[in-house]
């Protein structure tokens, strides 16, 4: 009995070893949205209703102050339309930003950081990506 009770510890360990790195590899900041890293920032975007929340990020996941920093979000629709709406800051580290038309395939946000621009490559639109699931 005792050699079975051995021989699961290790096994145990390994699938929460194997969950952690899952849940690095996918991309998911602290607040559950997708986790992008821009230079020595990464950034963190989710939101599905008429609202994005974005917070932004150390190297470390460490957040960031957003006092003094400012931005906007472009979305691209299809075709070649694109909206753009002004981030607000949203608590002490975050961002908020309203979403023109929910029917965007991507958007960019954008942030200026005392002087240093921020551009972040692109996060698809998680709504229409649940909705094809569905």
């Amino acid at each position: 009995m005792k050699l079975i009770n051995k021989s699961i510890i290790p096994v145990v360990f390994l699938i929460f070893f194997v969950q952690a790195l899952k849940a690095q590899q996918s991309g998911f900041g602290p607040h559950g949205g997708r986790l992008k890293t821009v230079g020595s920032y990464k950034l963190e975007l989710f939101g599905c209703d008429n609202y994005l929340e974005i917070y932004l990020f150390d190297n470390d996941t460490n957040a960031i102050n957003n006092s003094g920093i400012k931005g906007n979000v472009e979305f691209y629709y299809s075709g070649s339309a694109t909206l753009s709406a002004p981030l607000a800051h949203y608590g002490m580290d975050g961002f908020t930003a309203k979403i023109p038309v929910n029917t965007f395939m991507y958007c960019k946000p954008t942030l200026d950081i005392k002087g240093e621009f921020i551009v972040t490559e692109k996060f698809e639109n998680e709504c229409l990506m649940k909705a094809g699931r569905n």
